[in-house]
């Protein structure tokens, strides 16, 4: 009896909330919602779902009329891996390259003062001539270093860099070379998944990972290169002209994150970069939160070390409108609205106490449908129809995982404001 009477007064509270809730939202005019929603209506409803319907616009518009490139395009291609410590995955990493499917390809395995097995491992692939393997005895600090260091021994007229943790599918180099036919293009990005995690666990914070890369690749960077405002090449899988890397300095070491520095310097030389969404490598995640932590919080801080140190294209003589409204945007949507959203939330407390459950109810289910939208138009237009699994995903996203990384970069703000040391 005790048990019968708890769940009915569960049932006579919940019922209660209801008509609550329900009175609440029938008295709401559109004036009283615009002033409380308007953030999320116009930062991220407006912002997440436009770009959805562009995208799917877009995508069929392509098929009839998408550019061609030339496939008989086959320059001289080096490709770059390097590596500090990954004897764990470095064997991997070798077979993949050599298995990619690009006739007369060099690959150059740097190993960057690594203190485990991994130029041992990498060692008979030299010995048999199938690769250019380079060993640094104090490792440079730095990935970018590494990079720099393999450049020197690269003879071809492309470079394609790879992360070690980084597996190739087979037609991947042709892939992403294809499009550095157009001479309007400087640089491709390729197009990197979630293989497993670093371990070979595929846990949950692994799928969300993959759920993650989905919607940054196959949504973000596909926009980005659509409307030529694409402002990173990942170092995981990315292809540039020689001599246009030669140009601009090669890598900067400044700055933890390589690979954006260095398509910022080429966006400020007026360069073109393409998304190439055939061009599918995998990688592999962190499986604890601890790792992932870390990972976010390098790529956080390097994002702002980077958007500061040039901070001058504001100034440039010509400037590039896409470029200045693209770095606009990555400042007002990753670091501005992370702090207006706890402006805003704190301001909800203050004004809206006592209606604070059912604005938190109504933000959240807005949330669950902008997410649910964003991911579906990623799965659409993935090659990947599996991945409509990820679906599945969206509450822990929405109700989770957004709002821990939200927190994870505020940390790594802070820890770029007190100049706190960070390493590769």
């Amino acid at each position: 009896m005790p048990c019968l009477f708890a769940f009915l007064d569960i049932l006579s509270s919940l019922g209660l909330f209801v008509e609550g809730f329900t009175h609440w939202l029938s008295s709401l005019t559109l004036i009283d919602f615009l002033a409380i929603f308007w953030p999320l209506l116009l930062f991220d409803f407006l912002r997440s779902v436009g770009k959805s319907v562009f995208l799917l616009g877009y995508e069929a518009w392509q098929k009839l009329a998408r550019p061609r490139f030339d496939k008989s395009f086959h320059p001289g291609l080096s490709l770059v891996i390097p590596a500090h410590n990954e004897e764990k995955i470095i064997v991997r990493s070798i077979e993949s390259a050599l298995e990619a499917d690009y006739e007369g390809k060099e690959i150059i395995v740097v190993d960057d003062g690594s203190e485990d097995r991994t130029y041992e491992l990498a060692l008979p692939y030299a010995r048999r001539g199938l690769i250019k393997l380079l060993r640094r005895e104090v490792a440079s600090g730095s990935k970018a270093g590494a990079l720099n260091y393999g450049l020197l021994f690269a003879s071809g007229e492309v470079i394609v860099t790879v992360d070690a943790d980084t597996v190739l599918e087979r037609g991947s180099l042709k892939e992403i070379v294809k499009p550095l036919s157009d001479d309007s293009i400087s640089a491709v990005s390729g197009n990197v998944r979630v293989l497993r995690g670093e371990n070979g666990a595929n846990n949950l914070l692994v799928r969300l990972q993959a759920y993650e890369y989905v919607i940054s690749l196959e949504l973000g960077r596909r926009f980005n290169s659509a409307i030529g405002t694409l402002l990173m090449i990942s170092g995981a899988f990315g292809a540039f002209w020689r001599k246009n890397v030669a140009s601009i300095g090669q890598y900067d070491k400044d700055t933890i994150t390589e690979d954006f520095d260095m398509t910022v310097k080429m966006r400020k030389l007026g360069k073109r970069l393409f998304f190439s969404e055939g061009a599918v490598c995998w990688t592999f995640a962190p499986e604890t939160w601890r790792d992932w932590r870390r990972q976010r919080i390098r790529w956080t801080r390097g994002q702002i070390e980077t958007l500061w140190k040039h901070a001058n294209i504001f100034g440039l003589k010509g400037f590039d409108l896409r470029l200045i409204a693209t770095v606009y945007d990555m400042l007002l949507m990753d670091t501005v609205l992370l702090f207006g959203r706890f402006a805003w939330l704190l301001l909800i407390v203050v004004f809206y106490q006592p209606t604070i459950v059912y604005i938190m109810l109504v933000s959240m289910l807005m949330y669950l449908l902008i997410e649910f939208v964003v991911i579906a138009t990623a799965i659409t237009l993935s090659r990947r129809k599996s991945d409509f699994g990820s679906i599945l995903l969206v509450p822990v996203v929405v109700l989770f995982y957004r709002p821990y990384y939200s927190l994870t970069r505020l940390r790594a703000y802070v820890d770029w404001a007190l100049g706190r040391e960070s390493r590769w």
